[in-house]
């Protein structure tokens, strides 16, 4: 039996009361007493390890309730095209690449947002004329588009004769021609096999991810990534090298499968758990294919992508539900909201007596009189605070003069929602305390919109329980993971600065300076 005494001066217990301890002692990853320091130090049996905690604040570790970590650790050597303001440099960028990365094989990464771009869009023909014969396979930051190059699309087979696929939708140029965009399942079906096609050391990459990861105070991912890295993952666990908790998804692809093995949500041990069904309802923002209740501005008979019709939803939903499994759908647009609360309201007593917690994925903009619904219906609003801040030029200019409800952390937990706070990565940055910051911006006068909006701002310890003990409840894991008490597991950061003590804005340079996962150092104490 491991015991430790972990001792700060400022232990943030996160329980809605701003209480602190000064003290933890751990047993075999446990909490078995919290409090003060000396009271503490009583109740600790001889041969106790004594460790005094680094850094001005300590606070439960984060839960990443919305990463695809297998994405972020193949993006940590592909393309990286984010923060291009223009075709022309991008183009550059993607030649230095190919210059650096040689061969024959399919070229992946990118994460370009040509929304950005004042001097035209991404084309087929500007791939063309730097690789000819190398298939590019480049997706959009929010992943819902590929760009790619002919060569790439005469792999797929897609030409003027190709039909758009069921939810997705092939970019065309005057001629009928695919010109190089692929949206929602036809970027898909490219990535898929471009992946599929080049083979890499997944395990070996997930173990830099969780490195990462740990360095930036996370202790536990909700993974919406394939079977791939479910695979990995497992790996990892088998072979003794998994250092963050992982509560894993399924793709809507593999939920036979899931079912035909007897996966149920919730089933597993302290490291590795089995997550909800990822469907998709619709696409993104910056896509211009989040499924809205009314054309894009500037935009005449774009309002999005249907990604699933609701009987489709439905039908897998209750799938789901019936085999034990917990449903997480993406859902952007106004209607895409709507329309998959109405299918959690038909499956609402049936997850209830399967003891399932259903989820929203970003929930980004509800009608307003969907706010309520959640709450009622108990369905999770997972949403990305980092999100808000990469999103508002395109709120601007595409959903200009609508009455909704966007971004709305602060409404939906007033109406009595849990909110679950995760990243999105490798969409956007990892790190928590990013996203802590956005969420307590949210709101303020003197940020964009939080004036004309008139949404209360998040507190901080408001928004750091949507990142800790928020995700640990969607995962349905909320009785040994997400909280410092006696009886949960010891799983905490300290950190260099105390939130509580520094402006809004600053929220987001704080860094961690140590991380303990069940009771044990994994990052920043030697």
């Amino acid at each position: 039996m491991v015991t430790t005494l972990y001792r700060h001066r400022t232990i943030h217990l996160l329980d809605g009361r701003r209480s602190t301890a000064e003290a933890m002692l751990v047993s075999d990853g446990v909490i078995v007493a919290i409090g003060r320091a000396e009271e503490v130090a009583d109740a600790a049996p001889a041969g106790t390890a004594v460790c005094d905690l680094p850094g001005e604040a300590v606070i439960p570790g984060f839960h990443d309730a919305h990463i695809h970590t297998a994405s972020l650790a193949r993006s940590l050597d592909a393309l990286d095209l984010r923060g291009i303001d223009s075709a022309h440099e991008a183009e550059e960028r993607i030649r230095q690449h190919l210059t650096t990365h040689p061969g024959r094989g399919w070229l992946t990464g990118g994460r370009w947002d040509a929304n950005r771009w004042a001097d035209g869009a991404p084309t087929r023909d500007a791939l063309d004329r730097i690789a000819p014969d190398r298939p590019l396979c480049l997706s959009s930051v929010d992943g819902h588009s590929v760009w790619a190059n002919s060569e790439a699309l005469r792999r797929l087979g897609m030409d003027a004769a190709s039909g758009d696929p069921a939810g997705g939708r092939i970019e065309r140029d005057a001629a009928g021609e695919p010109n190089g965009i692929l949206r929602e399942t036809a970027a898909d079906a490219m990535i898929e096999r471009a992946e599929r096609e080049s083979p890499v050391d997944l395990v070996a990459l997930l173990d830099l991810a969780q490195s990462q990861l740990l360095s930036e105070g996370v202790t536990h991912v909700t993974d919406l990534d394939g079977e791939d890295a479910r695979e990995a993952f497992l790996r990892l666990k088998a072979n003794g090298l998994l250092r963050v908790r992982v509560h894993k998804g399924t793709p809507a692809q593999a939920l036979d499968l899931a079912l035909a093995e007897g996966r149920r949500t919730g089933d597993g041990d302290a490291w590795f758990t089995n997550g909800p069904v990822k469907l998709f309802s619709d696409g993104a923002l910056g896509s211009h294919t989040a499924h809205m209740g009314a054309d894009f501005a500037g935009e005449p008979g774009n309002h999005g992508i249907e990604v699933l019709d609701e009987a489709g939803l439905s039908l897998l939903v209750d799938r789901a539900v019936s085999g034990g499994i917990a449903v997480a759908t993406h859902a952007i647009g106004d209607l895409a909201n709507r329309i998959v609360l109405d299918a959690y309201e038909r499956a609402h007593d049936a997850a209830v007596r399967a003891g399932l917690r259903l989820r929203i994925e970003h929930a980004q903009h509800l009608q307003l009189a969907d706010v309520t619904r959640f709450a009622r219906l108990g369905v999770i609003a997972s949403q990305q605070p980092t999100h808000w801040e990469s999103d508002l030029p395109l709120v601007s200019s595409l959903l200009r003069g609508r009455e909704l409800a966007g971004y709305a952390w602060s409404a939906l937990r007033d109406a009595g929602a849990v909110v679950a706070f995760g990243s999105d990565a490798p969409v956007e940055p990892s790190a928590p305390m990013l996203g802590v910051r956005a969420a307590v911006l949210r709101g303020t006068k003197d940020s964009p919109g939080g004036a004309e909006t008139g949404v209360r701002p998040l507190g901080v310890e408001e928004a750091l329980a949507a990142y800790t003990a928020g995700p640990a409840y969607a995962a349905g894991l909320d009785r040994s993971v997400g909280r410092l008490a006696v009886g949960m597991r010891a799983d905490f950061v300290a950190l260099d600065r105390d939130p509580f003590s520094v402006e809004p804005a600053e929220l987001g340079d704080i860094r961690p300076v140590a991380t303990v996962v069940d009771g044990l150092a994994a990052f920043g104490l030697g």
